[in-house]
């Protein structure tokens, strides 16, 4: 007790510790756990080791599903950090200069995050449908008729609709974060970059972008987390196969997909082993979230430090 006394700081982190451990820590090891048993969610487990690990690498069905579902994750990633990362800087920048009409800009363009998923597929439908979508009916007014398609029924480009509507509902989000940071850069360092002439995007190539860094690396380790967790709209898109072929497959998909079933088998022991197999790919996605973003993690402070 005299120890505790001694240390009455651990009363404060005490609270938060306990409710962490218990709706974090603990359901992480417990999904561990699971991923080492046979189960389907109701009967009895059977502990099986590293069973689940082996049939999901080596059952061809469940492989192809996996490496599709990361591919497509993956590309939503790559897409995300090499255009809409770069237009959230622009769009953050050009606020941050004060251009005319930049609150209003600025409002609109964080407005899609107070709509709901399903209202966006809904606008996005109405957008890209080959009947009454608007893109179609703007090609036509163009006369580029000709290159009309029912982008929605096209699984090449399944993925790249799910991005589209990601990219315009999120976009807001990235631009505050970097608006933000560049609203904490001394307001001398600018002055003097002035003075000694610095152009407007001199100043933001030579000036911002370094002192926002760490900001630009942590935006792109929540890219690759959201890309590696994103649901909804491939859920809502494509059911919970994916959508024709699974085009619109995505990791959390396919979790979702084994863990709760959908209308079609997928071979091997995943039908009695739901439960089992689905967190076995919990864990495989934890896995490679942590890893990536780890690294992620090291390359920011070692740039903080330099």
């Amino acid at each position: 007790m005299a120890w505790i006394r001694s240390k009455p700081f651990i009363w404060f982190i005490l609270p938060g510790f306990l409710l962490y451990s218990l709706f974090s820590v603990y359901p992480i090891f417990s999904a561990i756990q699971i991923s080492l048993t046979r189960w389907d969610g109701i009967g009895k487990k059977k502990f099986v080791g590293f069973g689940n690990y082996g049939e999901l690498f080596s059952n061809p069905e469940l492989f192809r599903q996996l490496t599709g579902a990361l591919g497509h994750s993956a590309t939503i990633f790559a897409l995300n950090a090499l255009v809409v990362l770069p237009a959230q800087l622009y769009l953050a920048y050009l606020i941050y200069g004060k251009i005319r009409g930049h609150r209003f800009f600025q409002a609109m363009i964080f407005s899609p995050q107070f709509i709901a998923t399903p209202v966006i597929v809904f606008m996005g439908t109405l957008v890209f449908d080959g009947n009454i979508g608007v893109f179609n009916k703007l090609l036509e007014t163009v006369g580029l008729g000709s290159w009309t398609r029912p982008w929605m029924g096209l699984p090449e480009l399944g993925i790249y609709i799910v991005w589209l509507l990601v990219a315009w509902s999120g976009i807001g989000v990235g631009m505050i974060f970097f608006l933000g940071a560049m609203k904490m850069i001394s307001g001398e360092i600018i002055e003097a970059a002035l003075l000694d002439g610095a152009s407007y995007w001199g100043r933001f190539f030579r000036i911002v972008l370094p002192q926002i860094k760490t900001t630009i690396l942590n935006m792109l380790i929540l890219t690759y987390i959201f890309a590696m967790t994103l649901f909804d709209y491939s859920f809502i898109l494509g059911g919970a196969s994916g959508g024709i072929n699974r085009s619109v497959d995505v990791m959390a998909l396919f979790f979702y997909r084994i863990s709760f079933g959908d209308n079609s088998a997928v071979g091997g022991t995943t039908n009695v082993n739901a439960m089992g197999m689905g967190t076995t790919i919990a864990c495989v996605m934890f896995v490679i979230v942590f890893a990536v973003a780890l690294v992620q993690v090291a390359l920011t402070y070692r740039r903080a430090e330099d």
